[in-house]
């Protein structure tokens, strides 16, 4: 083996190794939105929960801030990555918009 091939390889694995740990990152952070959102049902301390839906809102902003970027920034996923990581980004989106619409409610 040439160490040209050796170091094409290694190049090669950096960069799966680079696209396993940024759709990690990804579904790591929608759902840790997800679980700030799930803890608001529980908690009775609603500036506990303001701060809550903040870092669940900036988690979806995250998220889509790194799938919208283009050129040397942008996030290459597998399509099996991209589906699961789009699933629970919706899912993040329509628990945000609930939550905007029962507070919405109650005035």
């Amino acid at each position: 083996m040439s160490e040209h091939a050796d170091a094409l390889r290694h190049a090669q694995r950096l960069g799966e190794d680079a696209r396993h740990v940024a759709a990690a990152f990804l579904l790591t952070e929608v759902n840790t939105g997800l679980t700030l959102l799930d803890s608001i049902d529980a908690s009775a301390d609603r500036a506990a929960d303001e701060r809550r839906r903040g870092l669940a809102l900036e988690a979806y902003n995250v998220v889509m801030d790194r799938l919208a970027r283009t050129g040397d920034q942008t996030v290459v996923l597998t399509d099996a990555e991209r589906d699961e990581v789009t699933r629970a980004l919706e899912e993040l989106r329509l628990r945000l918009e609930r939550d905007a619409e029962k507070r919405a409610r109650k005035g």
